[in-house]
């Protein structure tokens, strides 16, 4: 009997546990004056964080507890030097797969001993979720789903005539390339560096002077404003 009650205990503490890992959510760190210092987000696999300077962000998971982070990537601006430490210690913690859970609505990382705790964002001070596509792609429409970077500035190409391009690229390792055409449902606005995750769909016999493949917006995953 004390063994059924042992494992039952158990069983509890194990699911009492594994509800306190976080799955998703924004939460910050403030400085003395209430102003945010820092701040982390989690969603749908992807991880954004920024220390008062760039924008870092790649895939994450929680895995027994911990946060490990794939290829974290970042914008490259200059900042002040007590910013550029921050960001720095920061991605020194979360490439560290730290211990992550939650207590109540705060998000706890680290070991016990060096453990920060992290405020939550109130759902209602996060951005408005992004605009669905205007033209969706048919459910019957093939589609293959890519993860694209788009550059702040377009660049002059030639088509049928000069125009202007997107700037796009599937890594940031990767040379921009010209995009000839838009994306649907979505808007470039000028000085702003986004990353998206689009459906690209076959286009069944295209005119002579048109591309054979349509871009779908299926998400806006990191919009990134560049200082001029």
């Amino acid at each position: 009997m004390k063994g059924v009650t042992i494992a039952m205990m158990s069983l509890l503490l194990g699911a009492c546990a594994s509800s306190t890992v976080p799955q998703q959510g924004k939460w910050q760190q403030s400085g003395p004056d209430g102003k945010p210092l820092q701040t982390l987000q989690l969603t749908d696999g992807q991880l954004s964080a920024n220390a008062g300077c760039n924008q870092m962000f790649g895939p994450a998971r929680i895995e027994q507890g911990r946060l490990v982070v794939g290829t974290l990537a970042s914008t490259l601006m200059a900042c002040a030097p007590e910013a550029m430490q921050r960001e720095q210690a920061l991605a020194a913690l979360l490439r560290s797969r730290p211990q992550v859970r939650l207590d109540g609505d705060k998000l706890l990382i680290g070991e016990v001993a060096q453990q920060q705790v992290w405020q939550p964002v109130a759902a209602a001070a996060q951005p408005a979720a992004p605009a669905k596509p205007a033209k969706p792609a048919a459910a019957a429409e093939p589609s293959t789903t890519r993860l694209i970077y788009v550059a702040p500035e377009r660049r002059t190409c030639v088509g049928v005539a000069p125009m202007q391009c997107l700037q796009v690229r599937e890594s940031q390792q990767q040379p921009w390339q010209h995009h000839y055409g838009e994306i649907e449902g979505f808007t470039a606005e000028a000085g702003t560096a986004y990353r998206l995750r689009i459906r690209e769909i076959k286009v069944a016999n295209p005119p002579a002077d048109a591309p054979d493949r349509r871009w779908v917006l299926d998400s806006i995953v990191e919009q990134i404003r560049i200082a001029p």
